[in-house]
């Protein structure tokens, strides 16, 4: 899970250490064109794309759909933001230490335990914010796929792939069977068709929906690299073009009805918590995701003077040393392109 942004104003961005790190960055999009994405719109004016059409496995960015539907259902009186939910039934799809700990840090964020009731709104907060995987099965759940991914043509969005359950899915790659060995189940999973993927996903969500022993029959011994490169190659995916899109439309305040768009503000501009983007910004949101291998980011800020941004960038297939090279500077690459247009116009410029 990525340590989600909270914009640091202060900070001196232009210093030579951070120049240095930043310029790292932007050399490793420009020679990994196979590993990078990076779609930036200013008012509604596209300047930067680069690979942005690449299709793309987008880890927990992809939880933004299911915000989106969330506000669909509240708006259309389907659901009560505020109805509340036993933490116990969340906990269902909980495997722990599988997200960086997002799921237990939630919780202590809102002062909750395994006994205790959450609302409707503050698991779907938990989704965003903190990235939780058993919320968002959860949400999956209660929403319905079919539901969810009626989105995806809603948005027109052009290339993204089928919803399926996120907790399921990494139950999927660790249930080998007792009588074959790694290299076995791991051909059978490469060759697997994606419908038959899902459809196993689907039982594993019935499964542990329906029986609380299932869960632990996760097991990391069973979860060797090759099994999680199986499983985040096989998350859902989009491009960075989809989702700077949908940042726009958000961010545009327009696109979707009043309704909505007040939810989506309460789910997705957790970063307006902080006073500091409170004292820069009228609106900044924010959703990324990660796996091994995998990092993403998609975000949207209108500032006081109503200067409208929107961007998603997408990384892939990282080496270990890459993905540690890209965290180290991940906050300051964004914080940079949402308050620096120098850093955005070299930028550009460099992968123009």
């Amino acid at each position: 899970m990525i340590k989600q942004l909270l914009i640091c104003l202060f900070i001196m961005i232009t210093s030579g250490a951070y120049a240095q790190s930043l310029q790292e960055v932007i050399t490793f999009i420009k020679n990994n064109p196979q590993k990078a994405s990076i779609v930036l719109t200013e008012n509604d004016k596209t300047l930067l794309n680069f690979n942005g059409n690449q299709l793309m496995p987008l880890a927990s960015a992809a939880k933004t759909i299911i915000a989106i539907e969330f506000a669909n259902q509240v708006e259309a009186k389907k659901l009560d933001p505020q109805q509340n939910v036993p933490v116990s039934e969340l906990n269902k799809y909980y495997i722990p230490f599988t997200d960086g700990g997002a799921h237990i840090e939630w919780l202590k964020s809102i002062r909750k335990k395994a006994g205790d009731d959450v609302s409707l709104l503050q698991i779907a907060q938990g989704m965003i914010r903190f990235s939780s995987n058993a919320n968002t099965e959860y949400l999956e759940d209660l929403l319905g796929l079919e539901n969810i991914n009626r989105n995806i043509k809603t948005l027109k969005l052009s290339q993204h792939s089928p919803y399926y359950y996120f907790t399921a899915g990494a139950l999927m790659t660790c249930l080998k069977p007792e009588k074959i060995d790694e290299q076995t189940w791991t051909a059978q999973l490469k060759a697997m068709p994606m419908n038959e993927y899902r459809k196993r996903s689907e039982i594993n969500h019935l499964k542990l929906k329906a029986d609380p022993e299932f869960i632990k029959t996760f097991s990391f011994k069973n979860l060797s690299s090759k099994l999680q490169k199986i499983w985040s190659d096989r998350l859902v995916a989009s491009t960075a073009a989809d989702y700077e899109r949908i940042m726009q439309k958000i961010n545009s305040r327009h696109y979707f009805s009043t309704g909505v768009q007040d939810i989506l503000d309460q789910v997705m501009e957790w970063p307006m918590t902080n006073p500091g983007n409170q004292a820069v910004f009228k609106h900044l949101g924010q959703k990324g995701g990660s796996t091994a291998f995998i990092l993403t980011d998609a975000f949207y800020v209108t500032n006081k003077k109503d200067f409208k941004l929107s961007c998603a960038f997408f990384f892939n297939n990282l080496t270990e040393n890459e993905k540690l090279m890209i965290e180290r500077n991940f906050g300051m690459f964004e914080a940079s392109i949402i308050t620096d247009d120098a850093f955005r116009q070299q930028l550009i410029s460099a992968l123009k």
